[in-house]
């Protein structure tokens, strides 16, 4: 019974007065806590404590007042109360995390690490991008894509299509590089191809907004780096490698009209 009360929320002192209590019935300060092996002046606190509690009420007497336990019924109420101060708590939690989200979105110049685990992780970094309030600049690898979750990277660029969220990705010359190459006007975006031996990058790199986002998809994990300084460091040198891509993209589009593969359409 003791353990039991424990975990109900009372304390070690309040559990023994109460059991007192409960003990010798209705009974003035004195002998309860003698009962209880508690001061006199401490169990007085104790008492106040389980009368707020609904476990303990006080009867007037003639001579001295004394106390008496409520109905073992009314221990229930105490987990009652217990869920709805967790309740409050819980909703105090939420109010302060959107609060201290909102703090921290005012300081646009703090840099910032954030690490994504595993392919629930990499999915959320990949949502992260849909917020982005301008084009994504992108070094990707078709074949690495191949090695991840289909389905969600089709409905991924399926919602960004929708957003009007413009991509530009930057490809190894690989077969698959041109079959995808035949979405970029469904999928609102430009790929350009370069050959592999100048670009074999497997992990995909996104450049949007103050973001630096490294997805490895291989290994199953994600890196977000927040920083107004190193993305626009980094995107100005990826500007640099879009202009040299447009030369080896016509490149390759030639040779392949020259070999007689075909070109990708749409």
């Amino acid at each position: 019974m003791e353990q039991a009360l424990l975990e109900f929320g009372l304390s070690q002192k309040e559990v023994k007065v109460y059991l007192a209590l409960v003990l010798l019935g209705t009974t003035p300060i004195t002998p309860l806590a003698k009962q209880a092996q508690i001061n006199r002046t401490t169990t007085y606190d104790i008492i106040e404590s389980l009368i707020q509690h609904g476990l303990v009420s006080r009867v007037g007497g003639i001579k001295k007042e004394t106390f008496t336990s409520e109905p073992p019924e009314k221990i229930p109420l105490l987990l009652e109360a217990r869920m709805r101060k967790l309740n409050q708590q819980m909703i105090k939690a939420q109010s302060l995390v959107r609060q201290l989200k909102f703090f921290g979105s005012r300081q646009p110049g703090r840099p910032k690490i954030s690490l994504y685990d595993g392919s629930a992780g990499i999915k959320n970094l990949y949502e992260d991008s849909l917020l982005t309030s301008e084009d994504i600049r992108s070094f990707s690898s078709t074949e690495s894509l191949e090695s991840f979750d289909p389905a969600f990277l089709h409905e991924y660029y399926e919602q960004r299509a929708n957003k009007k969220i413009f991509i530009r990705a930057i490809i190894n010359d690989v077969h698959s590089a041109h079959e995808y190459q035949k979405q970029d006007r469904k999928l609102h975006r430009e790929l350009r191809i370069v050959p592999k031996d100048m670009m074999d990058i497997r992990p995909e790199i996104y450049m949007y907004d103050n973001k630096v986002a490294i997805f490895s998809l291989e290994e199953k994990f994600g890196v977000l780096l927040e920083s107004i300084d190193i993305a626009n460091a980094l995107k100005k040198l990826y500007d640099l490698a879009w202009e040299k891509a447009k030369e080896y993209d016509s490149r390759i589009k030639k040779k392949r009209r020259q070999t007689g593969c075909p070109l990708p359409r749409g």
